[in-house]
């Protein structure tokens, strides 16, 4: 399979025609989105469907959770696995511990829907099956909003409760080096200047999500953060694709060859607030370069469940297993 360069999918089967997948990997939520793929498979089974269910009551995930169950029955056995949002990673071990229960093939063959998991446990939910040695055979789903409110810089999440390292994905620190944030930025401006000041970084990139999503949102990011860009040199802007991760994974290798954001120069953090193949993308860099950077994460007060007026948006395929493997990085994607 070549590597999926963004195709939109409005039926989704199996990775092998006419052979079940191992597993279906996919998160319920308050917003619509999480019924994207769930509402596009055709023709398509499995032996286990894994659905992460988040902590905290919600009226709109418990009726979604009703879709899910309804158009997931004929597909595979529904395992459901709770979670907390300020520590995923105990959801994440018993996924992995869950699979290497099931026996048979090995590694599985896994599609995974990410629309609606958090970016911290999307980043350690990819560690924890990657480690597993279970990244061999898979596919990578995500499901747009049709819309996000974007009147207060706050779309989805409101507040700041805490900025700090994601856990598992510390990297080395040297005293004596300056230390460099890549801020990846999406809608919510706020988050990300809290993270900025909080941090006080000594040279701050940052990473706008170009194209967008969708064309007539080009110029939304930087209306999101007017204030920081104002703070930043245009030349250390820099944009990555919003929905192919090889493009971020590119991106963060050249800035690291770049002698002007050398790593013998600099501590790097990365803080991924822009789109979810992004996130996809800072991982498959991360897990080159194991060590090398910080991931930071801003975890909101809490998420505005009211704001989840949109109904879902596209469903594209973002990634497979080609381009995980080996060390050589060919040429970037388009931009």
């Amino acid at each position: 399979m070549n590597n999926p360069a963004r195709i939109q999918a409005t039926q989704i089967g199996t990775i092998e025609p006419d052979v079940p997948d191992d597993v279906l990997i996919l998160a319920a939520s308050w917003e619509e989105r999480c019924l994207g793929v769930a509402s596009r498979l055709r023709g398509y089974s499995c032996k286990t469907v894994i659905l992460t269910v988040y902590d905290g009551p919600s009226k709109l995930r418990e009726n979604h959770i009703k879709q899910l169950t309804e158009l997931l029955a004929p597909v595979g056995n529904t395992h459901r696995i709770e979670t907390l949002h300020a520590n995923p990673l105990a959801n994440v071990r018993q996924t992995v511990a869950l699979l290497e229960s099931l026996g048979g093939k090995m590694p599985p063959r896994i599609t995974i829907d990410i629309s609606t998991f958090t970016r911290k446990h999307l980043l350690q939910l990819l560690q924890g099956l990657d480690l597993a040695g279970m990244l061999q055979s898979f596919r990578i789903y995500y499901t747009e909003s049709a819309d996000y409110h974007t009147q207060d810089d706050e779309p989805i999440s409101q507040g700041i409760s805490s900025v700090r390292a994601i856990e598992t994905f510390t990297g080395h620190n040297t005293p004596s080096r300056d230390s460099l944030l890549v801020l990846f930025l999406g809608y919510e401006g706020r988050r990300a200047l809290a993270l900025w000041e909080d941090l006080e970084p000594n040279l701050t990139l940052v990473v706008i999500p170009d194209p967008p999503l969708r064309n007539e949102w080009k110029g939304r990011t930087e209306n999101q953060n007017k204030y920081l860009l104002s703070c930043v040199p245009p030349e250390h802007v820099f944009r990555s694709h919003s929905l192919d991760p090889q493009d971020t994974e590119h991106l963060l290798h050249r800035l690291i060859e770049d002698p002007a954001y050398s790593t013998d120069k600099y501590d790097y953090t990365v803080s991924p607030l822009g789109t979810k193949p992004q996130v996809v993308g800072v991982y498959r860099f991360w897990r080159r370069v194991r060590g090398l950077f910080t991931i930071m994460y801003a975890s909101p007060v809490r998420y505005r469940e009211e704001r989840a007026t949109f109904p879902a948006g596209p469903t594209w395929l973002i990634d497979n297993e080609e381009g995980w493997h080996g060390d050589t990085f060919g040429p970037t994607s388009e931009s």
